[in-house]
């Protein structure tokens, strides 16, 4: 059995301290939850900092926003 999953049995589960766009979108977030066990995630600004500024999950929405003349 996968030692995450396993960790259910102890009163423990597995959060994720990461957010990305791509995780949603590819699958990878429900393959988190589904094989190994998932339960929460969290973040702060230094997260989503990093999600935004250091990949380009976001760049589409954010140059959409910028063309229709909103403040991002």
């Amino acid at each position: 059995m996968n030692p995450l999953v396993e960790l259910q049995a102890y009163g423990q589960s597995f959060w994720y301290d990461n957010i990305r766009r791509k995780f949603l979108n590819d699958g990878t977030l429900q393959n988190l939850i589904d094989e190994d066990g998932l339960r929460g995630m969290t973040s702060n600004p230094s997260i989503f900092e990093k999600a935004i500024g250091q990949s380009d999950d976001y760049d589409e929405q954010i140059k959409q926003e910028v063309q229709a003349g909103k403040d991002v």
